[in-house]
């Protein structure tokens, strides 16, 4: 058995966040992965340059590329300043 939002693990770096018709933005992640009971869900925020981020917070559908290599459908959620929240909006794998 599982605790009910148990965080699995914690992962911060450098990556690329991107979505359809924008360009891609530099930023720092921090990012919690944590199991709930529909599922494995990631969220965490990320750390850029507002006038990178905002055209891509204004999009519903975006991609955070890991230092890894892996990739995260997400979704921006807010932004304020050069911080943006984000969720997962797909499966998450092994990150």
């Amino acid at each position: 058995m599982f605790e009910p939002n148990e965080v699995l693990k914690t992962l911060t770096g450098r990556g690329l966040v991107s979505a359809e018709g924008c360009g891609p933005a530099r930023v720092r992640y921090r990012i919690i992965v944590e199991r709930r009971a529909d599922g494995i869900v990631a969220y965490g925020n990320l750390h850029g340059s507002y006038a990178h981020l905002r055209p891509i917070w204004l999009e519903p559908d975006a991609q955070l590329r890991l230092a890894n290599g892996r990739r995260l459908n997400i979704s921006l959620t807010d932004l304020i300043g050069d911080t943006a929240d984000f969720e997962s909006t797909g499966p998450v794998g092994i990150l």
